[in-house]
């Protein structure tokens, strides 16, 4: 997907109000506002095609459909007011980045790596990040294009963005050696426990 698309999606939400929905619960509050962030693009893309709306768990918030290609866009709602990392996907999100499927077990992914390890990417996963109750603009960008100190991994939720994004130009080989490395640091991740009981690290 052109990166001119996603500065029009940007520039529509940025020249909104968008109505956060006031839930005491931040991350409840987040997954609602989402809903109106995508409806404002909706609207004030309507030359862009999108799929139809779909649950908000669904593998994209919004997805542009170009040339009857689907171009998955998970929104993220940042609060520049509070600490913390926001949840930027799991095994699905590398299956589909890496071999352009979707649901998958972390067995299974592990198995196509080892048997198939890419050196191109097939797929780009996109985020637009929203910086609410701020002046700051909205950034898009796939997870390729985002420099390492800005995720954070976890066994739970392993891709986990910081809400201080900073974004590197990658060649197609540099970007599938950055998304293996990090399905390798979750995999070490999920293991470390294990691994420390049995004393193979400190």
């Amino acid at each position: 997907m052109n990166y001119e698309i996603g500065k029009i999606l940007c520039e529509a939400v940025d020249s909104s109000k968008i109505n956060l929905t006031g839930e005491n619960d931040g991350r409840t509050e987040s997954m609602n506002s989402e809903v109106e962030v995508t409806n404002c693009i909706r609207e004030k893309c309507s030359q862009i095609e999108f799929l139809p709306k779909g649950h908000n768990r669904a593998f994209g918030d919004i997805t542009p459909l170009i040339n009857d290609i689907e171009y998955p866009i998970n929104v993220k709602m940042i609060d520049c007011s509070k600490s913390g990392t926001y949840n930027g996907g799991g095994p699905t999100v590398f299956n589909y980045v890496l071999f352009g499927r979707k649901n998958t077990t972390w067995n299974a992914l592990q198995n196509r790596i080892i048997k198939n390890k890419p050196n191109k990417c097939v797929k780009k996963y996109y985020y637009l990040i929203y910086f609410k109750n701020s002046d700051k603009k909205s950034i898009f960008c796939s997870l390729g294009d985002i420099a390492r100190e800005s995720i954070q991994i976890n066994p739970s939720n392993p891709i986990q963005l910081k809400k201080d994004i900073n974004l590197v130009n990658r060649t197609p080989e540099e970007e599938a050696k950055f998304i293996i490395g990090l399905f390798e640091d979750v995999l070490f991740k999920r293991a470390e426990p294990y691994l420390k009981y049995t004393g193979a690290i400190a």
